[in-house]
């Protein structure tokens, strides 16, 4: 009767042995200075599976020359491994236990402990060492903590190989950023960065830990090439508020400050790249403010200028829809309005006769001047084939949003 012997005994012979891989690193130095006190040492590293070398590789990370202090934990551990082995060379005793060990054990004889899920982590870093020696007490922490218990379970959710930059990023990251999506796409270096932003979207945006986790649990996971800056961007159209207090009040009713989403309205209803302003209005180093009290719908930009004493707001432009220039009314009634709130500028109103001949003659063009014979001219030949496109393309992103 078919009972399975003859399938164990086929898997036995299809099981490939383990290849000899080379020792690299902090690790070539360890198994050196062990071979040459026990003798064939080396051949042991060379044939093992990636977690006995991951244990070794745990091993090296140690300082070698406290190998007494190894070997009175591995009695404690493994007393049996020492036995008869008294009058050998303090490290071919350690060569000789490190050969006869399991991982688990190097690993309670090294930290005292081996907490569930340490021992699959380093057999999921391949054969070579770590970059960094403090990687793997980085790593045994986040397991042997309850408080990382999280970040412990987003390794093992981790797909494939487990690199130094997987561990060095989970660690390093704020509470609620701890998800394998991220753990996938961020990079080391991010991580501050990436921690900052979330602060910054608590104050901004309004944003919860709840409500940031909803959003990491709708990126992709299990992929490759793509970071963390299209998330980043999602939450620029959700800011509420700004790090201090606009330079025009939200009590004057002919203006109203743009954040977030209405950014985005903004460009589309008076057809500029107010919707591209985003990322300025977060980092409060430009706003933008939608004229609306003056009977002439118009889009108003404030950089920030900062010294030591404090900050001053210059206005950067002002333009009718379709980036037009203003009226010399509506100008000349922003320009009041500035005056009164601080807010530096150049000269808004209509140059005159006199300067635009002069500006002429010497070739000048300030920011805000304009030629009305131009403008003409193109709202003639232009606004209409403008105005279709312009209508195209709208309704192709409606589409898509609805989609």
């Amino acid at each position: 009767m078919y009972d399975g012997t003859w399938s164990k005994a086929l898997e036995q012979v299809e099981r490939q042995p383990h290849l000899p891989r080379p020792v690299q690193g902090y690790a070539l130095d360890v198994a050196a200075r062990l071979e040459s006190a026990h003798p064939h040492f080396l051949i042991k590293i060379l044939y093992s599976s990636d977690l006995v070398r991951q244990s070794f590789n745990v091993f090296a990370s140690q300082d070698i020359d406290q190998q007494q202090d190894f070997l009175h934990r591995v009695a404690q551990h493994a007393p049996d491994v020492l036995h008869g082995l008294e009058h050998l060379d303090p490290l071919a005793q350690v060569a000789r236990a490190l050969i006869l060990l399991k991982p688990r054990r190097v690993v309670e004889a090294l930290f005292g402990s081996c907490p569930d899920g340490y021992l699959g982590l380093l057999s999921r870093l391949g054969c070579d060492p770590l970059p960094s020696k403090e990687t793997y007490r980085a790593a045994f922490d986040l397991f042997s903590d309850p408080r990382h218990r999280q970040r412990a379970k987003v390794l093992g959710q981790l797909p494939g190989r487990v690199t130094a930059e997987h561990i060095a990023v989970v660690a390093g990251l704020d509470d609620a950023l701890v998800h394998r999506a991220v753990v996938e796409k961020a990079k080391s270096a991010e991580v501050r960065a990436l921690n900052q932003f979330v602060t910054m979207i608590g104050d901004f945006c309004g944003a919860t830990p709840s409500s940031i986790r909803a959003s990491l649990d709708r990126l992709n996971v299990g992929t490759r090439g793509v970071g963390m800056g299209e998330w980043a961007q999602g939450w620029l159209g959700r800011q509420v508020r700004l790090p201090f207090d606009p330079p025009i009040p939200a009590s004057d009713p002919d203006f109203r400050l743009c954040l977030g989403v209405e950014l985005t309205s903004l460009g589309r209803r008076l057809r500029n790249c107010a919707g591209q302003r985003q990322s300025y209005t977060f980092l409060g180093e430009r706003l933008v403010y939608e004229v609306v009290g003056f009977g002439e719908p118009a889009a108003l930009e404030l950089l920030r200028l900062t010294t030591g004493a404090g900050s001053k707001w210059v206005c950067e432009d002002l333009r009718a829809p379709r980036n037009r220039r203003v009226s010399p009314e509506l100008a000349a009634a922003v320009q009041f309005r500035l005056d009164y709130y601080g807010v530096l500028y150049q000269s808004l109103a209509h140059p005159s006769v006199e300067e635009q001949a002069l500006h002429k003659l010497i070739d000048h063009t300030t920011p805000f001047a304009w030629d009305r014979r131009r403008e003409v001219a193109d709202d003639a030949h232009v606004d209409a084939d403008m105005d279709r496109m312009l209508e195209e393309l709208e309704q192709e992103v409606h589409g898509r949003e609805a989609a």
